[in-house]
């Protein structure tokens, strides 16, 4: 389950920070940011550090048991 919720969050986090663009859902023009691609950047980044942190703590669990 960990292992599914680390794919979407990277997954999420990539789209956010590379591939939102006009046919996609969630672009700039649809929630009304424009130009302003920090504010997608910045929340791809913390997907992608949240993924990294769920990661990190599914292999440390591993390791206890």
């Amino acid at each position: 389950m960990k292992q599914l919720i680390v794919i979407v969050l990277v997954l999420a986090g990539l789209y956010f920070m590379f591939d939102h663009t006009d046919p996609l859902p969630l672009n700039h023009e649809a929630i009304g940011l424009g130009v302003n691609h920090m504010a997608h950047s910045l929340f791809g980044i913390i997907l992608l550090v949240v993924a990294g942190f769920v990661w990190w703590k599914s292999r440390k669990e591993k390791k206890q048991v």
